[in-house]
C-alpha cells in the first residue's frame, strides 16, 4: 500500500509530489499515475506545438518549492535574455529545463506509473485506485489532479464538420505533433493558444494564407486574473462567500478568459502589417467542406477557404474527470456545488484522505487554481495538511 497516490502528473500533480518528497514522504510510498510517458507531457506537447516563446506566469510561479530557484537558474546557467517584462515573465525552454531538473532532484519518476486511472472507491480504511489494464492499486490517501484540458470544446458546427473529414478539422489539444505546415489554415479563437498558433503558422508559413477568425476585439491583459487573486486583496471576502454560486459567479468574473498579454498583440499586429496574417472579429454563419479544403460563411465579411481548420476554443467547461469520477461521487455522497465541482475543506481535502488539486480545487482555491500558481497553493495547503 501507498502512502500517497497522486492522479495526475501534469503541472499541478508534479508541484503535490515535488513537495511531498521534499518534507513528507518516502519514493517508495509515493506513486503518480498519469496517461502520458513522462511528467508535464501535455504541458511539453502543447506549448511546443503553438510556439510559445515565453510563459504569461511571473519568474516565481513553477514547480519547485523556492519561489526564486528559477531567478537563480537563470543566473547559474547564464541565460541570455532569460526573463521579459516587468513582471520578469520566463522563456520557456530556461522553465521547462528547470522543471526537468526540478523533477529529477525530488525523484518524481521513480515514482511514475503510466495508465489510465478508471475510478477510486473507499474500502474500510483506505482507497483503492482501478487502473486500466493493471490490478487496483491501495494507498491512504489519493490526490486529484486532473488536468482540465483533456476533452476539447468543440462548437457544434465543428463537429458536424469533423464528422464529414476528419483530415481537415482538428482542435490544437489533439493535435498530436505539430501544427499544420505547407497549408492555407483558419484558426478559430481569441485567446493564448490561438494568438500562439497564429503568429507561429504564419511566420513559418509566410507562402500559406493564415486565418485567425475570433467572436470579440482582442482583450488585452497582463494574466489570466487579477495578482489580487493570488494573496489577502480578494480571498479575504472571497473566502467569507458560503454561497457556491455565488463562488462560481466571482470565479467567472474574475478570469480574463480569451485574453493574450500585450507583447502577443504587438507581434500579431506585425504580421497582419506584413501581409502574413489576416483577422477577422466575426461570426460564424454557414460552414461547408469540398475538394479538400474548408470553408467559413461569416456574418460581416467574406467566406473564408482553407486547407485545413484548428480550433483553439479551450476544453469542455464540465468536472475534469467526469466520464469516471460521477460515479465515485454518487457512490460516495461527495459534495459538490451546483456547477458540479467539488466542495473540499480549506485543505483541499474531499473526503477522508481524498484531496483535490488545479480545477477540482477551484471553489476553494479560487479563480487561479487552474494556474501555475494554484498548483503551488494546493501543494502548501495538501503538505500543511498531512
Amino acid at each position: 500500500m501507498y502512502k500517497w497516490v497522486i492522479i495526475g502528473g501534469g503541472i499541478q500533480g508534479c508541484c503535490v509530489a515535488a513537495r511531498l518528497l521534499e518534507e513528507k514522504v518516502e519514493k517508495e510510498d509515493l506513486l503518480i499515475i498519469d496517461p502520458h510517458p513522462e511528467p508535464m507531457y501535455s504541458w511539453w506537447s502543447l506549448t511546443k506545438k503553438i510556439g510559445m516563446r515565453y510563459l504569461r506566469s511571473p519568474s516565481v510561479h513553477h514547480v519547485d518549492a523556492d519561489p526564486y530557484s528559477l531567478n537563480k537558474y537563470a543566473q547559474s546557467n547564464d541565460y541570455a535574455d532569460p526573463f521579459r517584462g516587468k513582471y520578469a515573465r520566463p522563456r520557456l525552454d530556461m522553465f521547462n529545463q528547470h522543471s526537468l531538473d526540478a523533477i529529477d532532484q525530488a525523484g518524481i519518476r521513480q515514482c511514475w506509473k503510466q495508465g489510465k486511472v478508471e475510478g477510486i472507491s473507499w474500502n474500510s480504511g483506505f482507497w483503492e485506485v482501478a487502473v486500466a489494464s493493471s490490478h487496483t492499486i491501495q494507498a491512504e490517501r489519493v490526490v486529484l489532479a486532473i488536468g482540465a484540458n483533456h476533452v476539447p470544446y468543440y462548437p457544434e458546427w465543428a463537429l458536424s464538420l469533423k464528422g464529414e473529414n476528419a483530415n481537415i478539422v482538428h482542435h490544437v489539444f489533439e493535435l498530436e505533433e505539430s501544427l499544420p505546415e505547407n497549408k492555407s489554415a483558419i484558426i478559430v479563437g481569441g485567446g493564448m493558444t490561438a494568438a500562439h498558433a497564429a503568429y507561429t503558422l504564419s511566420k513559418r508559413n509566410p507562402d500559406q494564407p493564415v486565418h485567425l477568425v475570433k467572436r470579440h476585439p482582442f482583450r488585452v491583459e497582463d494574466f489570466d486574473s487579477d495578482p489580487g487573486w493570488l494573496g489577502p486583496k480578494y480571498l479575504r471576502d472571497y473566502e467569507k462567500v458560503n454561497c457556491y454560486k455565488e463562488r462560481r459567479r466571482k470565479i467567472q468574473e474574475a478570469r480574463n478568459r480569451g485574453s493574450i498579454t500585450r507583447d502577443l498583440h504587438v507581434k500579431l499586429k506585425r504580421q497582419m502589417k506584413e501581409s502574413n496574417l489576416l483577422i477577422y472579429t466575426d461570426e460564424i454563419n454557414t460552414t461547408h467542406l469540398f475538394d479538400g479544403a474548408v470553408e467559413l460563411g461569416m456574418r460581416k465579411n467574406e467566406s473564408l477557404r482553407g486547407d485545413c481548420l484548428l480550433l483553439a476554443t479551450g476544453a469542455n467547461a464540465d468536472c475534469p474527470g467526469k466520464s469516471w469520477l460521477q460515479p465515485v461521487i454518487e457512490q460516495l455522497d461527495l459534495p459538490c456545488a451546483p456547477c458540479g465541482f467539488p466542495i473540499v475543506q480549506p485543505s483541499l481535502e474531499w473526503k477522508q484522505g481524498l484531496f483535490a488539486a488545479g480545477a477540482l480545487a477551484e471553489l476553494e482555491i479560487g479563480p487561479v487554481a487552474r494556474n501555475i500558481a494554484g498548483a503551488r497553493k494546493a501543494a502548501e495547503r495538501i503538505v500543511q495538511s498531512a
